[in-house]
């Protein structure tokens, strides 16, 4: 999932080379990633459109136009990213060079500007989705109305997370995947930020103390923090998702770089969650499985 450190940096750099520019086309190479909340196709409703912003809201990815009729809402989901057809591919002569930049096979929406530009969306899974919909018709488009708490504002307070969590039966993971009570975590710094806090990620909600909540607070906001300013600092291109300074997601078998145990992959709500079994010991018997 495209989760707040990559949004936050990539989507200003769409953000940059689109305002202003005006779609010259549109075309759709996966459907089933596409839909559609007002008449009309994708290639009508948006040919002539004249962007006037990209911007983020939760796990969204929201392009408004000068005409306020209409705006197109992104979910990248698991796999989504975008990227600008023809970057990075080596040239192959002149007549290459004058030719339209060759599309990626796991292309799925493609946009082209009057600056021959063209921004192409990217999923070679087709869990995300694309939506046309009337400005600001947030109802219409699962997650996009109800946006949790943003963890890096000042109203992401000790006190505001201590009430949020007296709300809660459910386990610690699921809660911090929920989007519309925090904005906006994803797999990856959700295991990031319990490992911070040393929590197992199976600890239900109200059975954390108020020693449990200081540090889940303080690593919540620690680890998005740094992965943000991480990702910012080293400028990847922006269909590349950093993971590589994670300390514990996807690095079952490999050593705590704490306490030197062996992490451990376990399932809770049928996503994979990563942990240390002596950083984040478990607090009840769930019956919890390291997977091979």
């Amino acid at each position: 999932m495209a989760e707040r450190p990559d949004l936050e940096y990539f989507v200003p750099i769409l953000n940059e080379r689109l305002r202003t520019r005006r779609i010259e086309s549109v075309a759709v190479q996966k459907p089933i990633v596409l839909r559609v909340a007002v008449q009309g196709d994708a290639a009508s409703l948006l040919a002539g459109q004249v962007i006037e912003s990209v911007k983020r809201r939760g796990h969204f990815v929201l392009i408004d136009f000068v005409l306020p009729r209409l705006q197109v809402a992104i979910s990248p989901m698991l796999a989504g990213r975008f990227a600008f057809a023809g970057e990075g591919q080596p040239p192959k002569g002149k007549k290459a060079a004058a030719a339209k930049p060759k599309l990626p096979r796991d292309a799925a929406v493609t946009w082209t500007f009057d600056n021959g530009e063209t921004l192409v969306y990217r999923d070679d899974v087709q869990m995300g989705k694309v939506y046309i919909i009337e400005r600001d018709a947030f109802q219409l488009v699962p997650g996009l109305a109800d946006i949790g708490i943003d963890v890096l504002s000042p109203a992401f307070t000790l006190e505001a997370l201590q009430t949020l969590a007296k709300k809660r039966r459910d386990q610690v993971r699921v809660f911090l995947m929920d989007k519309s009570t925090l904005d906006s975590f994803g797999n990856a710094y959700a295991d990031e930020a319990l490992w911070e806090a040393q929590i197992h990620p199976k600890t239900m909600m109200n059975k954390l103390t108020p020693d449990d909540l200081v540090r889940l607070h303080q690593g919540i906001v620690r680890v998005m923090r740094e992965a943000v300013d991480t990702v910012q600092s080293r400028k990847p291109p922006i269909d590349e998702k950093l993971r590589d300074f994670v300390k514990v997601r996807n690095r079952h078998g490999e050593k705590c770089p704490r306490c030197s145990d062996t992490i451990r992959r376990a399932g809770v709500h049928g996503h994979d969650t990563f942990f240390c079994p002596t950083c984040q010991p478990e607090t009840r018997k769930t019956g919890v499985v390291s997977w091979g």
